[in-house]
């Protein structure tokens, strides 16, 4: 029987799903121990799956009626015209003919905002500096309506391989792909106009569709992401040409993946903060030891329990110079 979200001791909670004890507390800090319960609650239900429907291949309500002829019934998400949630499917919904064709690619909702908020136009130059496995740079080439540049990065083969797969798949064709360390990319001696860097990171807000979490991340794990995350975002901004925006977002929770990396790198960058016109709670002021720059406020934490989604971080900046 489904439990009903509750004010239930956040560490009894955290000890019955079999989580890692450092992780409750550090929820417990961030979010209070009422909003906690509710989090590790929510964690043990089921997302019902959602869908971008794909305009490179098909249109909106060409896709929509080909899968309510197969009894798919979809419902919309607000704000999101490409995006459908599935309430109900009689086929599975990965394996159906308009899947394979790319009219259509399973995606979270909350991993479609990153694409959206940077709003890349057909005459950018644009740079996806960890691609892979292809969401959101299919998303992008679909803003773009296949015009302009993407360069995506992707460091492992394997991957770029699978990248390379879903872009055919979905019909993108003005996408560049490249195996190369984000870290080195002024030796393309590139300019970007917009930047979209989805950096690897814990995972801390996909527990709801990837339990192993709860145990596989330590504190140790945590503080390599932040190095990788600010080394990563440090040479991303180095070829965003001024006045250009970037978009750095993470599936985590942990601040030290989030608003220390971006407090960092404030310290050697001018840039400038956008307030984002989306649900969810603002960045944090502090944490444990660590303050963070004021401006981080701006940035969102969007929570699996309060958004019924994956959980993210997504902040925009605009280099001034």
């Amino acid at each position: 029987m489904k439990k009903e979200l509750n004010c239930i001791n956040p560490y009894k909670l955290g000890e019955e799903y079999d989580y890692d004890p450092y992780m409750i507390e550090r929820f417990v800090e961030i979010l209070g121990e009422e909003e906690t319960s509710n989090l590790l609650q929510f964690n043990e239900t089921k997302l019902n799956k959602t869908i971008r429907l794909n305009t490179l291949r098909s249109s909106i309500a060409r896709t929509v009626e080909l899968l309510e002829r197969k009894r798919v019934q979809l419902e919309d998400i607000v704000g999101m015209p490409e995006a459908k949630e599935i309430i109900n499917s009689p086929v599975p919904i990965g394996a159906t003919p308009e899947y394979l064709g790319g009219y259509y690619m399973l995606q979270g909702k909350n991993s479609m905002l990153s694409s959206m908020i940077l709003n890349p136009k057909s005459d950018e130059l644009i740079g996806d500096f960890a691609a892979a496995p292809g969401g959101k740079t299919s998303h992008l080439a679909q803003l773009m309506n296949n015009e302009g540049t993407i360069i995506a990065l992707e460091l492992s083969s394997n991957r770029c391989r699978s990248l390379k797969s879903v872009l055919a798949r979905m019909g993108v064709e003005n996408t560049i792909i490249l195996q190369y360390d984000t870290r080195e990319i002024y030796k393309l001696d590139l300019m970007f106009d917009k930047i979209l860097l989805d950096a690897p990171c814990s995972g801390s807000g996909v527990i709801i569709s990837d339990h192993s979490r709860k145990q596989s991340k330590t504190l140790f794990d945590i503080l390599n992401y932040h190095k990788y995350q600010t080394e990563l975002l440090t040479e991303s901004l180095r070829v965003l040409k001024p006045g250009g925006e970037l978009v750095y977002c993470t599936c985590s929770l942990e601040p030290e993946e989030n608003e220390l990396v971006i407090t960092k790198v404030l310290e050697n960058f001018d840039c400038k903060i956008q307030e984002l016109n989306i649900e969810g709670e603002v960045g944090l002021e502090k944490f444990q030891q660590h303050e963070f720059h004021p401006d981080i406020r701006k940035a969102k934490r969007i929570y699996p329990h309060t958004s019924k989604g994956e959980g993210f971080f997504i902040i925009k900046m605009v280099k001034e110079k």
